[in-house]
């Protein structure tokens, strides 16, 4: 994506413009835009920018940038939500969210799509894949946690008792059949 572009998939207030992805919004009156640099080694915004409306006759909620405005501004949903959309677009900085992002866990695939980013984490030695799953979705350590003691319950996740598991389950592989293929031809299609 090299122009400026809507992306009728990305959220509301989202857009890619050549390599920056671009969040505007109106916050008490003011024009919110930050702006995620997607060529960036990092996930997280690389800059904020807070305006008055354009027409100067707009009463704006407050007097002047204040600390009450700046708090207004929810940096983590946004930083989520760019490390997202990044993943989404191929461009994401860290290995753990080359996957689908996966806010929401609720079917046997996503368990098994969780329970695989979970093990490669393990198998590369990470000593806090946990820690290191949450940073990269942007979810709490306990939802990740969670997560990994349902999947392992549901036969998702096998290893050594009171040990991390470090190895997928016949059920997961069974669920992730054709993931392999469907990525090597995502690859060639994408020229890499």
């Amino acid at each position: 994506m090299t122009e400026a572009s809507s992306g009728g998939d990305l959220p509301e207030g989202w857009r890619v413009d050549g390599e920056r992805l671009v969040h505007e919004a109106e916050l008490h009156g003011w024009k919110l835009t930050v702006v995620s640099r997607l060529d960036a080694p990092w996930d997280g915004p690389t800059s904020l920018c807070i305006e008055p409306p354009d027409d100067p006759a707009i009463v704006v909620g407050t007097d002047g940038i204040t600390a009450e405005l700046m708090r207004s501004i929810s940096l983590a949903e946004i930083r989520r939500t760019a490390k997202e959309l990044r993943a989404r677009l191929g461009r994401s900085a860290d290995e753990a969210t080359t996957a689908a992002v996966l806010h929401r866990v609720e079917t046997e695939r996503e368990y098994a799509l969780m329970a695989r980013e979970y093990v490669r984490l393990v198998q590369q030695g990470y000593r806090s894949p946990i820690t290191r799953l949450a940073t990269a979705w942007g979810l709490s350590r306990n939802t990740i946690s969670s997560r990994v003691r349902r999947a392992r319950a549901m036969d998702f996740l096998d290893g050594p008792p009171g040990r991390p598991a470090d190895r997928l389950t016949a059920k997961a592989r069974r669920h992730l059949e054709g993931d392999d293929t469907r990525d090597a031809e995502r690859l060639r299609s994408d020229g890499r």
